[in-house]
């Protein structure tokens, strides 16, 4: 045994004689430098949010955001996706530049996908970054129709404006007959290409809008701009702002007697309109990117759940960010399956079925699912469809 010992000894001292001193000195730093590349977590899949948390949109995105981490504690607590765990790296946009936060989720932080958006403009920026990185992006909450244009890195699983719109304007033309409707809209980039858009929808269903009012960020008495529009007697007032400014808007418009029809983008529809609004968000007529009864017992469970968990009940954020999360779920787990990079294999999902009920993308990567009309009634958004039960 020794002497085996002495034998192996000389020949690793023959041989390390080939190298000079500072050659010998390099090879632990060579065995740190390989170890320290390994990447051991691998297997866990890095998710990049980018959500503006702290601002205005808070309590819409925090709702998203605690959508998206009870989808991640499912996902995780069944053993993940591959045998590997989803790891969220989170990035609030109100705080930290928005180009820069998705540039650090990428670069740094090297995640797979991003998901958020929100605003029209944030999302822009995230939709530039990812297709100029080759990343995709992946929104339940952004629902601007200039950011639901064909890019091949952009995936969205909630109903753009565009159709939410559409179907708005034709539910009152064929409700209320409204021919004459009146817009009122905040002046930031999302409400007055809304506006506009909205403009050319109504003449598709024989409506002229009487007139279109925009009005400053921070503005709290609206009476003024309410009375410029009552004087073309328009027979509905469409409101294209913000949850708080819509709910000030409504109170208003109603202390003033206006008894026409009210109707509102999806804004009208979250769990701040329903609390700033109280009992003056009677029968407003909104649009809800999902029908909330659509996903049946798995609806049911889901709402449950995130009541225990954060202490309220889910609205549409928190349902449509849970939502996106299991539908990238589906994506990582065909890729092995198919052989697919990620970006292709969310492409490839045209149909689905979640807690909202079914869906997919269409070929610019955009919800098919059609937008849900609601009315409020007793604080809560009743899908029309459901109406003859409430």
């Amino acid at each position: 045994m020794k002497s085996t010992l002495k034998k192996s000894y000389k020949k690793i001292r023959r041989y390390l004689k080939k190298f000079d001193r500072f050659q010998i000195l390099t090879i632990p730093v060579i065995i740190l430098l390989i170890v320290f590349s390994i990447d051991f977590s691998s297997k866990n899949i890095k998710v990049g949010i980018v959500l503006p948390l702290s601002g205005n949109f808070s309590s819409r995105t925090q709702s998203h955001l605690n959508g998206i981490k009870l989808a991640v504690k499912h996902i995780n607590d069944l053993g993940g996706i591959n045998k590997g765990n989803i790891i969220l790296k989170i990035k609030d946009c109100d705080k930290i530049d928005t180009a820069e936060a998705t540039r650090d989720l990428i670069y740094k932080d090297k995640v797979s996908i991003i998901v958020g958006g929100f605003s029209s403009e944030d999302t822009r920026i995230i939709q530039y970054l990812s297709e100029k990185a080759l990343i995709p992006f992946l929104t339940g909450i952004c629902t601007h129709f200039e950011t639901a244009k064909a890019t091949a890195y952009t995936f969205r699983t909630i109903t753009d404006d565009q159709h939410q719109f559409e179907a708005l304007s034709a539910h009152s033309s064929n409700r209320y007959q409204v021919k004459r409707p009146a817009i009122i809209y905040d002046n930031d980039l999302y409400g007055a290409e809304s506006a506009q858009r909205y403009i050319e929808i109504c003449s598709k269903h024989s409506q002229q809008v009487t007139n279109a009012v925009s009005f400053p960020k921070g503005t709290i008495n609206f009476r003024d701009y309410l009375g410029s529009l009552f004087k073309t007697k328009p027979d509905s007032l469409v409101i294209l702002a913000p949850a708080a400014d819509s709910a000030l808007i409504v109170r208003q418009a109603k202390d003033i007697g206006f008894n026409k029809p009210i109707l509102g983008a999806n804004q009208c529809a979250s769990r701040e309109f329903l609390h700033l609004a109280g009992a003056y968000s009677e029968s407003v007529v909104t649009t809800l990117p999902y029908n909330p009864r659509a996903g049946g017992q798995k609806f049911d469970s889901f709402l449950s759940e995130y009541q225990e968990t954060y202490g309220y009940k889910a609205d549409f954020d928190a349902a449509t960010g849970y939502e996106s999360i299991m539908i990238l779920a589906l994506a990582l787990k065909s890729i092995p399956e198919n052989n697919l990079n990620l970006r292709d294999s969310l492409a490839t999902l045209q149909v689905w079925d979640s807690i909202i009920g079914s869906g997919g993308f269409d070929n610019d990567g955009n919800q098919v699912r059609p937008a849900e009309i609601a009315i409020i009634k007793e604080r809560q958004t009743i899908p029309i469809s459901m109406e003859e039960l409430f």
